[in-house]
Parts: C-alpha cells; structure tokens; sequence
C-alpha cells in the first residue's frame, strides 16, 4: 500500500477527540468530522506511547479501521473481538480510557491489551495470536437464537490469518451458518514480514487494487444509466467475479463459503464507514479486506515498520549538572551492571556452535527479532526458517528436520510454547528427537504482564519423559547449555528470562564444574540451610547471600541448572547436611522446580529435611512496569530472599 502524508492534528480536532467520553459521542458527529478525529488520535498515540512504551506499530495502522466500527456498530450489545488485542489502544481512546494513557503499561496503569476489568467494552483478555475468529464464532452461535441477535465482528491481522486455528475457526464458520464478520487488517506485517503462501496469496490480491477499482469505478458508471443500468449492473458483477477469480486464481476464501469485500483503503475512514454499513446487513460469514500500513504517520515507519512495532519508555531527563551520587537509588545500594541481553547472549552463542556444525538450523514462529534469529537468518540465509505464526507446524517440522538427520533448534517464547504442546509431546518427545528448545521471556516480562508472562513451562514439559530441562544464571553458562543440547541425542529445553545477563561473572567459565545433564554446581557451602535456586534467579539468590554473609549469617547456595533431571545424589547429601532445603524458581510454585525437588527428596531415605518453595502464588500476576517491581512483588528479589531466609532461621524455626 502507497504510504500517503498523515494529516496533522489540528486544535478543532483535538477538542474532538477530547469530548468523546464513549462510542455514543462518536456516533453524534457527521462522517465528514472523523478524519479530524483520527487525525488527533494518531497525534495523541505519537504522543504518549513514545513516552510511556507499548504496541505504536499497530495502533497507528488502525485508528481509521476502529473509529469507523465504533460509528457503525454499537459495542454494548453487539461484539467485538480483538486478535493478540496489541492493536486496540484506538479502542481504549473510544471507549472513556484516554485519561489512562499516561500509566500505559505501568504498574497499577492501565493494560496494554483487552482486559474486561477494565470495561464493559473488553470481552478478553487476550495476547496470542489467531484465536479471534473461534472466540466470535463461539458467540455468534450463543446468540443467533435471540430475537435480534448481536452483530458479532472479529479483527484480525493477516498474520495471524495464517495461524492454523484461524483457518479451522473460518472453516467452521463457514459451514456452520452462523453470522460473522471478520475484518481482516492487512499492513504486511506482525512485528517482522508476514511470511508463507497466504502472505503472498493476499500481497497478489494488494497487487491488483487498480484492476478491482476500475471494475468497481465502471460499475458505478453503468448503475447510473436509467432504466437498464441495474440490470447491466447485476451482468457486470457476474463479469467482474470472473475477471477477480482470473486475476487473482483460486480465491480461497469464497471456495470456503466466506463473502469476500476487497479490498479497500483502510485508511479512508468514511469509506470504511460506507463499506461496514453495508456488509453488516450480509448474512453468513463475511470477510472485510482493509489496507492499512503499519505505523502509519510515524516518520520510520515506512522505512523500518517492525522497528514501531513496540517501542520502549522515553529515559527520563536529567537535571541539569546532575551526578551519579544524585541519581542514586533512595535505598542508597546502586545497581549492578549490567550485561548483555539474554536474548543477545543466546543469538552470539548460537552463531559461534553453527559455524562449527552445518547440521544446525533455526526455526521461529514469526519472532525472528525477538528471539535474536535475524543474525542467524542474515549468517546462514539457507539454514533459518520462519514458519509464521505456527507454533504447532513449526515443532513439527523441527521433528522432521531431526528424524533426517540435522539438529534444529526451535527458538520460540516461553508463552507460545504452550500452543504447540502437542507437538513436543507426540512429535518430539515420544519419537526421542534431538530437537533444541530455546524459550525467550521464560519469567515475568514486565508491561505485557499475564497473557506473555512465561511462567508454566516448567510443569508443563517436566512430565515429559526423556526431556532434559536447563536454565542459565548468565552468558558463559548459556553457551555451554547450547552446546550440551545439540550434543545429546534427545530432545532439550533450555529457558532464559526477558532480561540482561549479569556483567560480572562470579565463576570464570574454565572454573565451573562440567555441564552435564542432572548436575548441579554448588557456589557456596553453609551452615542450616541451602538454597537450590534455578535459572536467572541464582543471581538474586547471590546478592541475597552475599547480604546474609554481612550479617554473620552463612548460608549453602547452589546452582541447580536442570530442573530434570534433578541432581538427585546432591540433593541426597543436602538433605542429611542441612535442616532446610529452599528452592527458589521464577515460575508458578504449583508443578514447578520446587516440585521436582519435592519428587525427588521423596525418594531419599530417612527423615527428610524441611523444604520451602519461593515461586510464584497460585494467580495470574498482573502487569508492572518492570520485571523486577514483578520479582519484588513475589518476594523473589534478593530482599525478598533474605527475609524469607532470615524467617525460617529465627528460633521459632530451628
């Protein structure tokens, strides 16, 4: 889609946008005043946004699409259903929430997605991707009893039209007679290039906007004549389906029983009004095809569209001769520094083991970005594979890759993992396969809070027999992982937090004890009792220990590694030495690496010690505007630690 200049905000069309307190508001204007307030949207998204962090890519590209369904549909009784929901800050502006905008995000602010606690308007809350269409079909049949039934419309980007619930959600739809209208967002783009054959199916159909507006244009023209202009119409509508399905071969949708209407400039919103005011009075399942681009008035967004995608909170201004001892944290302990992002650690450690093995290959579900693939996919062009938003296919296919003899490694986040669950059960781990799992943001992650927080994979692949289990405390450790996962014959998963490695490095790598599956490294010897900590947490568990050691209080610490298997011969010894065993993990406590620890101490003979999990509570944690407000919250942060430490060692525990 030809990027056009976005009109500037002007005053009148923030007072607009100002006075629109709900959809009925917006409904009083003309048509001719909604490019004013889109324009003002777009000016006050630009505005806070940028400043407080969030979705910008998206939300740009549907301030026209939102303001036209808000003006036609009324949302308190008919429904509408977001897909990821990233996209729906426009919604919030419409729907009261603007005044919300200034703690976007931020702890105790508002959600970045749909959240129903937040209003009526929300129906759920939602994150991934490809499930709207199902969602709305759900409560099109719920309610196509009723004597006048909702209208029920789900939005959905063309990404996520190609996840394969989407398409199983349309083709039951289509044959089950219900009524939906599926709007479907095409900019091109999710947070990187739309990939696949639908992607370039939907480009061709982008490609001939110019064949399909003359035919409309024409038809126009010859409706107008008296007398025989409708009846030549109706002729050159059937013509013109003949030249769509010779332009544009095999038009998939209506072979699945969905009325396609496209597509159309969804940046036109009284065109986009004219056309929702027209196939809402359709029957059966229609999908709506709009244009838009991603990031629309951001001046990078033509240029760098996944760049706008998200975009991080403004740092705030230092004053004026402002010093380090000034900006100093009000508890007077300054921040470690730190290191590399794990993210990064992984994506460098990940070249240097594939320059040395040419089996090696890497898939992602549309994340090549935000696994670190895009280096890999620019080294080893012919090696990197991004299968869409497919996390079933994409497992899958790594089991394929792996019976044939290469060593694929699936890099996907700890949250979407989940999707694809099936295939590491049926695919991968009953088969044996050396398939490497490599999940981004296992933990909290901050401002996108519970619909992206990675923190069940643990339980959920701990049951699988013949799955090895590993988590990093820094970059050293992470490579040696990497390289132990492509070393074994079966199938490995290795965790890693949205966050940086530390700078520092306790242990030097050629110090540390051998990486081998069920092998734990101990890092401190103590008196009472131990804390087995996994993963990114060893490092909090460090400064707790280092706090406790100040104090005249010396504590055992250890670096489990794996959470299958556990090292049960370490456990064993600690369990004689030791009146506590603590285990701390940054997952859900029920089913996690405190239960294995609990599984595996069950085995050991005589009367075991007492054993405490610090992990997260039985809830979904909501948002905050960083991961460590989230880890404090838990009481998983090196504070939190040391009291839970310090309690268990007052006399009334001993």
């Amino acid at each position: 889609m030809k990027s056009e200049p976005t009109p500037q905000p002007t005053l009148e069309g923030q007072a607009l946008l100002a006075s629109l307190a709900s959809p009925a508001d917006l409904k009083r204007l003309e048509v001719g005043q909604l490019p004013r307030v889109c324009s003002a949207m777009r000016g006050f998204l630009l505005d806070t946004v940028q400043r407080t962090g969030g979705h910008l890519g998206s939300n740009l590209g549907t301030v026209e699409l939102t303001t036209a369904l808000h003006y036609v549909f009324d949302f308190r009784r008919d429904r509408l259903v977001f897909d990821v929901s990233h996209q729906c800050y426009p919604h919030k502006i419409l729907t009261g929430r603007r005044e919300g905008f200034d703690l976007l995000r931020q702890s105790g602010g508002m959600c970045g997605f749909t959240n129903p606690e937040e209003s009526e308007y929300d129906l759920f809350h939602t994150g991934h991707a490809g499930t709207a269409i199902s969602l709305a079909l759900g409560l099109s049949l719920a309610t196509q009893h009723e004597p006048r039934p909702p209208q029920v419309v789900a939005l959905v980007g063309d990404a996520s039209l190609g996840a394969g619930v989407a398409f199983e959600g349309l083709n039951h739809a289509a044959a089950s007679g219900a009524r939906l209208l599926v709007v479907l967002n095409d900019n091109e783009w999710s947070i990187s290039k739309s990939v696949g054959a639908l992607a370039r199916y939907l480009s061709k159909i982008r490609s001939n906007r110019l064949v399909q507006r003359a035919q409309q244009e024409f038809g126009g023209l010859v409706a107008a004549i008296p007398l025989v202009g409708r009846k030549i119409d109706r002729a050159w509508q059937q013509i013109g389906e003949v030249m769509r399905h010779a332009v544009v071969p095999g038009h998939i949708f209506e072979e699945l029983g969905v009325t396609y209407v496209g597509p159309i400039d969804g940046h036109d919103v009284e065109l986009l009004v004219e056309h929702l005011e027209r196939v809402r009075a359709l029957d059966g399942v229609v999908l709506l095809h709009i244009l838009t681009e991603k990031g629309k008035g951001h001046p990078k967004a033509p240029t760098h569209p996944e760049r706008v995608h998200g975009v991080k909170a403004a740092e705030p201004a230092k004053s004026a001769g402002a010093d380090s001892a000034k900006l100093a944290p009000a508890n007077g302990r300054v921040p470690r520094p730190a290191g590399p992002a794990y993210t990064k650690a992984f994506a460098d450690a990940l070249l240097r083991i594939s320059e040395r093995d040419l089996r090696v290959h890497a898939i992602t579900a549309a994340m090549p970005s935000g696994t670190g693939l895009d280096a890999f996919a620019e080294r080893f062009p012919a090696r990197f594979h991004d299968t869409g938003i497919t996390e079933q296919h994409a497992l899958a296919m790594a089991a394929g890759m792996a019976k044939g003899g290469l060593r694929p490694i699936a890099a996907i986040y700890s949250t979407f993992l989940q999707r694809g669950y099936d295939q590491v059960f049926q695919e991968i781990a009953l088969q044996h396969l050396p398939v490497v799992l490599a999940l981004d943001r296992a933990g909290l992650v901050g401002g996108d809070g519970p619909t992206h927080n990675g923190v069940f994979d643990i339980a959920f692949l701990r049951t699988l027999p013949g799955l090895v289990l590993a988590a990093p405390r820094d970059a050293s450790d992470l490579e040696r992982m990497l390289e132990l996962g492509f070393r074994l014959d079966g199938p490995f998963a290795l965790r890693f937090p949205r966050d940086n490695c530390p700078a520092e490095e306790r242990i030097h790598k050629s110090e540390r004890a051998a990486m081998e599956p069920g092998k734990a490294e101990v890092l401190a010897q103590g008196e009472g009792l131990v804390i087995w900590a996994y993963g990114a947490l060893v490092n909090q568990a460090l400064e707790a220990h280092e706090r406790l050691a100040a104090s005249g209080l010396h504590v055992g610490l250890v670096d489990a590694r794996f959470a299958k298997p556990i090292d049960s011969e370490l456990l064993a010894r600690h369990a004689q030495k030791y009146r506590w065993i603590v285990t701390l993990e940054e997952h859900q406590r029920a089913g996690g690496f405190g239960s294995a620890v609990l599984e595996a101490l069950n085995q050991v003979p005589g009367a075991p010690p007492r054993v405490r999990l610090l992990a997260l509570p039985d809830r979904f944690l909501e948002h905050r505007t960083t991961r460590e407000e989230q880890l404090a919250d838990a009481g998983l942060d090196a504070e939190g630690i040391e009291r839970s430490v310090r309690s268990l060692l007052t006399p009334a525990h001993v």
